[in-house]
């Protein structure tokens, strides 16, 4: 067991120590080879710098001799052209001297070269704005000589292409498609500023025509760095990632030979992933980018710097990290070989202490057998207590069932006097008291009033917290008196609803009352509701646990049935009572209401 744990340890160290090396293997072996050389030509950049610094001084001392002149102007220009690709500043500098010199002179020609140095200058410093009044102070490119055209559409393509602080490998920023679209008429055809801003500013790029012009030209050249920057445009967008590096290192390495500091290359190869894995290459290729931003004071390019270098750290603080954990793990493999020896040794004394906790855990088991019987005790309490409250229930079903059937024995003890009473009248010819009796409404008010208290007093019985559930769902000021004993014709309602009689013609027929009467009451209570009025039904049924409306309470099953069909059989409709059948919970029951037809009978029996 010992040995498979220290297997398995000396392996994961081993995968850890082999993470970073692993990851340079993905590389081919043209681009390693690519990638050496830009390493020395980053390696004797500062020799480069040295001896470019050397030409302009050597530039600059002839310069004071000179007379205010063209040949003055064009000295400025040269100088410019030397510390365009060295550093900015000095370059802004002599630009404007040069535009000054040419002012000087009033000779058209040299005024216009003059702003056009000036305006590479500002565009390569990232100032656009600076750049944007220079090209107002040219004017339209259609107003100068047709000589100076391709030079004056080449500057303009070179600040459009700048305008988004960087152009996207994969499409083309808007402005530089647009700049294309209006100066590329005015280059020379497939001449290498033409391939090169058609590769950037769109997605033609030719690369045949763009791999000729790049084999022609003499290297290392500013002209190489641009087509090979450019070819590898165009390889990235066709998915050739081999050719993207391969064309973008050899950019890089033409720019390092050549010592300029305004490169865009080499930190686009920075951005890549071939990179990530060789912290040390890109941490020393991002210090010559950070001291090439120092040069040329290009503010642009500082922020795209600072981000890659926060990624570099970010890298370099992982690679520490994947070292830390290195350590870490033979730490703990000595730590881990010392406890095994400890174990070992006292291996006696774990078996005894292990029979201890045996011991403790079959203590704890017995109580916990304890609790779980005390719980048993309290459920058959609880079990109990709750046969004993359907007891209860089924007394209180009795009772109801009782009362049902002294109220109907009472509807017909008085039907008969009724129905006595009529005889004799009718029997000693008293045919106008018997009509005036028939038309009376004081005995159906009687009964229907005598009717409503039997079956308030049954359902809030049933249900004594009815009214305060219902307040529950209504605003304040539309809620009902909580300490009433009888119920209100809406309230009634709603009570049949709870008992699941849902339709309006139904609770009609039930209460006496027309369908209009309890639509309206219906209306008027949803109106009265707390929350949405088009759920009120719902949120009643809901209230009293009685799920869809199509379902009844199951709590009322009996007593329900016998309320309604009980008080419904005692109540006289002069005319036609139909026959009703209800399902409660899958227990079927029915009744048929008792018919009173001495009304029609008494009629008869006047008419005869």
């Amino acid at each position: 067991m010992r040995t498979n744990l220290s297997r398995k340890i000396f392996l994961e160290t081993a995968i850890l120590l082999m993470v970073s090396p692993l990851s340079s293997f993905a590389v081919s072996h043209v681009l390693r080879s690519l990638l050496d050389s830009l390493d020395e030509a980053v390696a004797r950049r500062q020799m480069v710098l040295a001896k470019k610094q050397q030409v302009i001084d050597d530039l600059k001392r002839g310069v004071i001799d000179l007379p205010n002149d063209g040949t003055l102007v064009a000295k400025y220009e040269q100088i410019f052209q030397e510390y365009l690709h060295i550093n900015g500043d000095s370059a802004l500098a002599y630009a404007r001297r040069s535009v000054v010199a040419a002012e000087h002179t009033g000779q058209q020609d040299l005024i216009f070269t003059a702003k056009c140095c000036l305006l590479r200058a500002y565009t390569r410093q990232g100032m656009l704005g600076k750049s944007y009044e220079v090209i107002n102070s040219i004017g339209d490119i259609n107003s100068i000589p047709a000589v100076y055209r391709s030079r004056y559409a080449d500057h303009l393509l070179d600040f459009y292409l700048r305008v988004n602080q960087q152009n996207e490998v994969i499409v083309p920023n808007r402005d530089a498609t647009m700049g294309w679209n209006s100066y590329s008429q005015y280059l020379v055809k497939d001449s290498p500023e033409y391939l090169f801003y058609q590769a950037v500013c769109t997605k033609n790029g030719n690369i045949r025509l763009l791999e000729k012009m790049v084999r022609k030209i003499s290297k290392p050249s500013f002209v190489a760095a641009n087509l090979y920057y450019a070819i590898s445009f165009c390889y990235k967008r066709k998915g050739d990632v081999e050719g993207f590096y391969k064309n973008l290192i050899l950019s890089a390495i033409n720019d390092m030979q050549l010592g300029n500091t305004e490169v865009s290359s080499l930190l686009k190869l920075l951005e890549t992933p071939l990179l990530e894995c060789d912290l040390k290459r890109s941490s020393n290729y991002i210090q010559v980018c950070a001291d090439n931003v120092m040069r040329y004071h290009d503010m642009q390019r500082a922020l795209l710097v600072v981000n890659i270098q926060n990624r570099i750290n970010g890298e370099l603080n992982k690679a520490r990290l994947r070292q830390m954990t290195v350590i870490i793990v033979v730490a703990i493999f000595f730590f881990v070989a010392l406890v095994v020896s400890i174990v070992m040794a006292r291996l006696a004394t774990a078996r005894g202490r292990k029979v201890k906790r045996s011991l403790d855990a079959l203590r704890v088991m017995h109580t916990k057998q304890g609790e779980l019987m005390s719980q048993q005790e309290q459920m058959t309490e609880d079990l109990r207590a709750a046969n004993a409250r359907l007891a209860d229930r089924f007394a209180a079903y009795r009772k109801d069932f009782a009362n049902v059937y002294h109220l109907v024995s009472t509807y017909i003890t008085h039907e008969k006097s009724e129905h006595v009473e009529l005889y004799n009248l009718l029997k000693s010819n008293n045919v106008r008291k018997a009509i005036r009796l028939l038309d009376s409404n004081t005995v159906i008010d009687g009964q229907l009033k005598h009717f409503y208290t039997h079956f308030d007093h049954a359902f809030l019985a049933m249900y004594p917290d009815f009214i305060q559930r219902m307040n529950s769902l209504l605003r304040p000021e539309c809620r009902c008196d909580a300490s009433q004993t009888e119920l209100s014709t809406p309230l009634r309602i709603y009570a049949l609803l709870v008992l699941g009689v849902t339709d309006s013609v139904g609770i009609a027929d039930f209460l006496h009352l027309s369908s209009q009467t309890v639509y309206n009451y219906r209306l008027k209570m949803r109106r009265c509701a707390l929350n949405d009025e088009k759920k009120f039904d719902e949120d009643v049924l809901r209230k009293f646990h009685c799920g869809s409306p199509e379902a009844p309470r199951s709590k009322a099953k009996l007593t329900s049935s016998l309320l309604c069909w009980a008080m419904l059989s005692m109540l006289p409709t002069y005319g036609h009572v139909t026959d009703v059948a209800g399902d409660e919970d899958g227990a079927d029951s029915s009744a048929t209401s008792v018919g009173i037809h001495y009304g029609s009978n008494a009629q008869q029996s006047y008419s005869s």
